[in-house]
Order: C-alpha cells, then structure tokens, then sequence
C-alpha cells in the first residue's frame, strides 16, 4: 500500500495577495469600457475650454496601472493653454459652474472635479500649461487655496520605474479597506 500526502489547501501570503490583485485588477487597455468615457466627456470640456485645449486624456492610477477595480474610477487630465488667462482657482470654479449647468452633478474635491458618466465616477482635473515647450502644468489645490505643480509624463515614469505597482495597489486596498486619510501613491 502506497502512501501518499493530499494537496495542501494553505497557500502562502504571496499567493493570497497574488488572488486579491488578481480579483482587483483594471483592464485600462485601448477597449476598456471606462476609456470609452473620454469620448463622452470629450466634446463637453471642448465647448467649456474652446480654443484653449491643448488635450485631455487620463492620468492618475488608471495610466499609471495601479487602479483597483474597488475603487476605480478615472482621472482625465484637462491641459489647457499658457494663454489662459483665468486664474486656476477661476479656472476650476468655471468648470464646476459650467458642469452644474450643463445637468451633471459635480462634487468638489482638491484638485478634481468628480461627475458621473454612464454609471462611471470621473475625476475631471484642470491644468494650466507652465509654457509651451514642457509637460508642466499648474492645478489649483482648493483645500489649501494654492497652487500646485505637477507633471502626468513624469508620474507615470516614476511609478513604473519604482517596479512597486503590485505593492502601491495593496496599500491602496488596505487604505481604502480601513477608511484612512492619506495621499494617493
């Protein structure tokens, strides 16, 4: 009579954080169903900034791949011109007036404007252009009442340079698991 051991129903920490990744993971790919809201969003911020759009595409973690589908949403970059001549803080009012205007719900948060599209959460953030030549932009922090400088090219390098995605992801499930106020990643 042969003995033989049965499988072993333990999996190793690696493997359990391995199935939550995989469960949480976001198809951000050219045909993922939340791409498909730029579009939408697209001719609407076109009216609102005429010819002072110079583009909008995402950023935040959605370009960066480190969303988690519990809670996805997506960010559009709205990169307006170096000419603009609005202040930041009249820059984001004037969206957020124009959103409410234009039958959405928006929500002010500290440099986004959040509306719903087609049961998605958008997080609409406007930038000045720091010149013409560069990847800098200007957003107004309300809470502080500032300004900020910041740069998505550079964010998405730095992100995939660190090789830490897996981990940004996990810490990013355990904050929002256990409601805690700290800046994204």
């Amino acid at each position: 009579m042969t003995a033989f051991a049965a499988p072993s129903l333990a999996m190793t920490p690696d493997q359990y954080l391995a199935g939550i990744l995989s469960r949480e993971a976001v198809n951000s790919g050219p045909l993922s169903p939340v791409r498909g809201v730029q579009a939408i969003v697209h001719p609407l911020i076109q009216r609102w900034a005429g010819v002072r759009l110079v583009s909008l595409h995402p950023s935040g973690s959605f370009i960066k791949g480190t969303a988690n589908l519990s809670g996805t949403d997506i960010d559009l970059f709205i990169s307006l011109s170096d000419q603009t001549t609005e202040t930041l803080k009249e820059i984001y009012d004037k969206l957020f007036n124009f959103l409410q205007a234009n039958g959405y719900s928006p929500s002010r948060q500290n440099v986004s404007i959040n509306i719903r599209v087609n049961g998605y959460s958008v997080d609409l953030v406007p930038a000045k252009k720091q010149n013409n030549f560069g990847a800098d932009h200007s957003l107004y922090r309300r809470r502080a009442d500032t300004w900020t400088k910041t740069n998505v090219v550079t964010h998405v390098a730095h992100v995939a340079a660190s090789r830490r995605k897996k981990e940004i992801r996990a810490l990013k499930l355990w904050r929002d698991q256990k409601r805690l106020d700290f800046p994204s990643f």
